[in-house]
């Protein structure tokens, strides 16, 4: 403790990933902002309210004493509201900082979060690296945001939204994380970013409208270069790999895995992709590199279904997929949605039928949500929906916010009630899993973490200077 407070410093800019429910990852792209702020000449730190738990007195100690310049604030849309009561108290301790949001939810709606946000003063827009930090230059130095490809901000009552800033078309050009920004012993698993940009038309995602369209492949020995670091520095042999679509280039998966082989790495990994996009050959080379787990995106058991979704796949594609995946020795996961265009007890029926005949080892069942920036948000009507909620604590994936106009609300409910109880999600007894309370009102993101005697006389201690866990904030 001692330690860590004589590692104290002030910053010029501080990061923040707010709180959400479900497992803990490590915030990837605060750790790219930090990176590319480093090499730039910018000094920051990161905080995680996930596995960094504040209270609020102790919060408001920390961000006095760092004192940044600036404070920038990721978020989904699921935890968009805990992320809005940060940037309010941000303004309460530190009026004189600028305040910015990043993230998909604020890139999808720039207007309504800076009209409805009154502490936020920008919002970066998409891919953020080169954008946050052509920014933080300019207020460091007084300086405006006019010109800054990919800026939001306000101008009297205007808001005002610059051209889109340039993507990285070389990912390799990035810094590679610094795990030592953040306690990576708080993860139960480490993650490793492989591809940004997704070419598929998805109507539930908005990953292609965050990242664009074109894929961009890291260069696998990078990968392979920060798994080694993972595994070797940091004792992490369990990692998960995140691309929009891991295995779309079987050319690259193959160099990938050589790689790891070639090095002798030991180390146990998991992926999530398309079931059009695998093949048993690859699969196996996939095992042989200690690929242990893969996630499929199935989502639906009728192929019309899949269509209206965007999902050009067929279930004989399924089936394979799966398949080979279970004997090239793979534990396979599976995401199901439904509350979906062209649903109808019959389409539902056959997706249990799928469920119950494709071997897998795991079944995730969400809901349909209408995130902004995707063509559900924007034209539900052309999909037979329709939005009957704009509260985005409920945006979860497993809370019902949309109505099938052909399948109403009155008919799905019964029929889903049913098919949940056939499925007999529940693994452990007296476990009940979220989608069950898809009706209710889901519990609000506690954002400050109650303090207890510990926490009181830990105060005392640190009141002549330093702040909680100052080695990795």
């Amino acid at each position: 403790m001692i330690f860590e407070i004589l590692m104290f410093r002030m910053v010029d800019v501080l990061l923040i990933s707010p709180p959400f429910r479900g497992l803990k990852r490590e915030p990837l792209g605060l750790y790219y902002l930090s990176g590319v702020l480093k090499v730039g000449g910018v000094s920051s730190s990161v905080i995680d309210f996930n596995v960094q738990p504040f209270s609020l007195t102790d919060f408001r100690g920390y961000a006095k004493r760092a004192n940044p310049r600036i404070v920038g604030v990721t978020s989904y849309t699921f935890n968009f509201s805990a992320a809005v009561r940060i940037l309010e108290e941000v303004k309460r301790c530190l009026p004189k900082s600028t305040t910015v949001l990043g993230g998909v939810h604020a890139s999808a709606l720039p207007n309504e979060v800076l009209r409805n946000t009154k502490a936020l003063d920008y919002v970066v827009i998409g891919e953020g690296e080169c954008a946050f930090l052509e920014l933080c230059r300019r207020i460091l130095n007084g300086e405006g945001a006019e010109g800054v490809g990919g800026i939001a901000y306000r101008e009297e009552d205007k808001t005002l939204i610059n051209p889109p800033s340039h993507q990285l078309v070389d990912l390799d050009g990035l810094p590679l994380p610094d795990r030592r920004m953040l306690p990576i012993e708080r993860y139960p698993v480490a993650s490793v970013q492989t591809s940004r940009g997704c070419p598929y038309s998805c109507i539930f995602c908005n990953i292609n409208q965050f990242y664009g369209r074109r894929i961009r492949l890291r260069d696998p020995r990078g990968v392979v270069d920060e798994c080694s670091i993972l595994v070797n520095k940091y004792k992490k042999d369990n990692i998960f790999f995140f691309g929009d679509a891991f295995t779309i280039s079987s050319d690259w998966v193959e160099r990938f895995c050589d790689e790891i082989i070639r090095r002798g790495l030991k180390f146990t990994w998991g992926c999530e992709t398309r079931v059009d996009n695998v093949s048993y050959p690859l699969l196996k080379r996939m095992r042989m590199a200690g690929c242990r787990e893969i996630q499929y995106g199935i989502d639906y058991g009728d192929e019309g279904v899949l269509k209206l979704l965007g999902k050009d796949v067929s279930i004989e594609e399924i089936d394979d997929a799966v398949r080979w995946a279970k004997r090239a020795g793979l534990f396979v996961g599976a995401f199901f949605i439904f509350n979906v265009p062209g649903e109808d007890e019959e389409t539902m029926e056959r997706t249990f039928n799928l469920i119950q005949r494709v071997p897998v080892d795991a079944v995730e069942v969400n809901l349909l949500t209408p995130y902004p920036g995707t063509p559900l948000w924007h034209r539900p009507g052309e999909f037979g929906m329709r939005i009957i909620n704009f509260d985005f604590d409920y945006y979860t994936t497993k809370r019902y916010v949309m109505e099938n106009l052909n399948f109403p609300k009155n008919r799905f409910v019964p029929a889903f009630k049913r098919l949940l109880r056939r499925l007999n999600l529940v693994p452990i007894p007296g476990y009940q899993p979220e989608i069950y309370d898809f009706l209710k009102r889901p519990p609000r993101i506690e954002v400050w973490r109650r303090r207890g005697l510990g926490d009181f006389f830990s105060s005392l201690f640190r009141a002549s200077g330093g702040g909680p866990s100052s080695t990795h904030l």
